[in-house]
């Protein structure tokens, strides 16, 4: 769309915002959950910042290695090399949630943990579970982080929104 306005989203697609900021991906998902869908944001930027710049109103979990020294009230940290986890959770959610949306922010970070590999495996796993629910997955990442081969395997497992061409 050209007119400024958001993206029309599909429920059971995962999406890819490929943007050198975020906030896109965050319109999208404040504009879904003002529809009335339920949603998740799991991030690397620290909770209580995520509440603040955008005001959510949802569960936000952060993405973090140092759980013990991290840990402050209300926040819930998932480790990053817990691949497993962070998509269980997803996928938990999802089903308790029918027609859930869920922002994972910080694709990067797991890579730089995981290897690229092991984040594509689990992001096809998530992927079909959104698929298969009807729910919404929202992935912004940054063009200058990723390689043209990793990019390119990304915007073939996510839909981009409507309003963005592929670029690479």
């Amino acid at each position: 769309m050209s007119d400024g306005s958001a993206p029309a989203l599909a429920p059971g697609n995962s999406y890819l915002f490929v943007d050198r900021g975020v906030p896109r991906a965050y319109e999208a998902f404040k504009r879904l959950l003002a529809e009335g869908r339920r949603g998740l944001v799991i991030t690397r930027t620290h909770p209580a910042r995520v509440q603040q710049q955008y005001g959510l109103d949802c569960p936000i979990m952060w993405i973090a290695k140092n759980i013990k020294t991290t840990t402050g009230p209300g926040v819930i940290n998932l480790e990053p090399t817990r691949l497993m986890k962070i998509h269980s959770t997803v996928s938990d959610f999802i089903k308790a949630n029918p027609g859930a949306v869920v922002l994972l922010d910080g694709l990067e970070y797991l890579i730089t943990e995981n290897g690229f590999s092991s984040v594509m495996k689990a992001v096809q796993l998530t992927n079909e579970e959104v698929a298969m629910s009807g729910a919404l997955l929202l992935v912004p990442i940054d063009p200058r982080t990723m390689e043209t081969q990793q990019l390119g395997f990304l915007e073939r497992e996510f839909s981009l929104p409507d309003d963005e061409a592929r670029k690479y």
